[in-house]
């Protein structure tokens, strides 16, 4: 914002004007009362520079091209008087002081100059007041300046104001709640109230209350408890709720924030209430996707975990049996025959070759689903401790706080798929040499918990993009509402934990 123009840097000192010192506009008619005023200035101490001019002409040009600090102006002149001077000093649009001298001016003249716009007036018999006038003048314009500068910032920044509450998605709003007040009440809401409560802001403004109103009961409940607490100064309030349906909304959602500052014996909170709904919704569509998701991917393990286990059965059964079949046959063959013919020594080749055919396919229908399954999870879980021992030399144990478990096969699947995670990344990440596995059954709860000694694992780690170990176990456990925590530091190994509500499964027998 522009300064006015015609005002000094200073109104107490009058030689911090610049070298020509305090420029002013004399509007008189006679040359000798033009002397004794620029006689009386200099008497004054004041530096300055005066123009003179008498007719209107003159006056408005020196308006209009130069910069002037004060204007004197004679009250009587040939075609025009100080009225007209002083409405044309205004309507330049110039804040400069303008004092009137006379020989002779009326009382009655002189009030209707002073309301006119005029800062001062004073006869030309007394002109030893005529420097303190002028610089009582310039200090009156200069808290004019300071004032005008002032109310245009407060403007300014009402304007700015009232543009950021017209654009956000909710309302700006201020909150008072402490002991002397029996509930928190809402005097103040931003024009936003309309869009956002679908009412007026004079209906908050009657009613302190009726901001609260318009929250769900159970809400509004919420928040109220929120504010029983005295908050310290510069507190920051957090609260999510939902509107009572109006118009064309069902359900809607807002987030209030707020800071609290002291006032005498209560606090007062600046805040916004924003419009979240459609945020909500997002989230609850991502919720919807997500469990939507995990229902198919659950469907699919458990679908793939079946046809695994009906192609080990058809591997077991079906393969398994004719190729104990056909190593039977080979056998008596061999046996019949004399050992010095060629055909023995290929029989033996034949075997040699069922021999590793039966271990292949046994080892296939392992891995595609256990049969130590059928006998229960702890059998399950301790034999796959002790095959993980035998295949890596990694050292270990296996314990439970119960003998027997009757689970879902699905959950017994689930965390059997689980711990041969674990110990697979064991094996390719944690260069460990011992690895402890506890499973711990509650009447609520069954916590599975696989422990290393190796290099530890970093939280960067288990953001990778390629960590499907993880996430997988994550996915599995999620499918009976439970939850993995994967922890551990640099050099100081890691420990995974499982936990999965028991929900309505029970034990077969506990320890004695």
């Amino acid at each position: 914002m522009s300064e006015p123009k015609g005002l000094p840097p200073s109104l107490l000192d009058l030689s911090q004007y610049s070298d020509d010192g305090l420029k002013v506009l004399v509007v008189e008619d006679n040359d000798s009362d033009f002397e004794l005023m620029c006689y009386r200035l200099k008497q004054g101490g004041l530096k300055y520079t005066a123009t003179r001019v008498d007719r209107i002409e003159d006056l408005r040009r020196c308006l209009e091209h130069e910069e002037w600090q004060v204007v004197i102006s004679d009250h009587n002149l040939p075609g025009f008087g100080s009225e007209e001077a002083l409405r044309i000093v205004r309507d330049s649009g110039l804040d400069i002081p303008f004092i009137i001298v006379s020989g002779s001016i009326g009382e009655h003249v002189a009030v209707e100059a002073m309301r006119a716009g005029a800062d001062d007036y004073l006869m030309k018999d007394k002109m030893a007041r005529l420097v303190p006038a002028i610089e009582r003048s310039l200090r009156a314009a200069n808290e004019r300046r300071s004032l005008a500068a002032a109310e245009q910032a407060q403007r300014e920044s009402e304007r700015r104001f009232a543009a950021i509450a017209e654009n956000i998605p909710g309302i700006i709003f201020q909150m008072h709640s402490g002991p002397s007040l029996p509930r928190p009440t809402v005097p103040f809401v931003s024009e936003g109230v309309i869009r956002l409560f679908g009412v007026p802001p004079r209906l908050f403004l009657e009613n302190p209350n009726y901001f609260f109103e318009q929250f769900a009961a159970d809400d509004a409940a919420s928040l109220f408890e929120m504010l029983l607490e005295p908050p310290q100064a510069g507190t920051h309030l957090t609260w999510e709720g939902r509107l009572k349906p109006h118009g064309k909304y069902s359900e809607r959602w807002v987030l209030m924030n707020a800071v609290a500052k002291a006032r005498g014996n209560m606090f007062v909170w600046d805040g916004v209430l924003l419009d979240i709904s459609d945020r909500k919704e997002a989230e609850n569509h991502l919720l919807n996707a997500q469990t939507e998701l995990r229902r198919v991917t659950t469907e699919f393990e458990k679908r793939r975990e079946q046809e695994r286990g009906a192609i080990a059965r058809e591997i077991h059964d079906d393969m398994g049996g004719s190729l104990t079949k056909l190593k039977a046959d080979v056998a008596w063959l061999n046996k019949n025959l004399s050992l010095d013919t060629p055909a023995a020594e290929k029989l033996d080749d034949m075997l040699e070759l069922i021999e590793h055919l039966l271990a292949s396919s046994q080892r296939i229908a392992k891995d595609l689903r256990p049969g130590i399954l059928d006998y229960g999870l702890i059998p399950a879980l301790d034999w796959q401790m002790k095959d993980f021992q035998k295949r890596t030399q990694i050292q270990g144990e296996f314990q439970s706080n119960v003998e027997e478990l009757q689970l879902d096969p699905e959950l017994s699947t689930a965390l059997f798929r689980i711990l041969q995670e674990a110990l697979t990344n064991i094996v390719k990440h944690a260069q460990a040499t011992r690895v402890d596995v506890e499973l711990f059954v509650t009447e609520n709860e069954l916590s599975l918990e696989v422990r290393d000694n190796g290099r530890g694992i970093e939280n960067a780690d288990k953001l990778k993009d390629t960590s499907f170990g993880l996430r997988g176990m994550q996915e599995r456990v999620a499918a009976f509402d439970g939850w993995v925590d994967v922890s551990g530091s640099t050099g100081s190994g890691t420990t995974v934990m499982v936990s999965i509500p028991r929900g309505n499964q029970t034990d077969e027998a506990e320890n004695d």
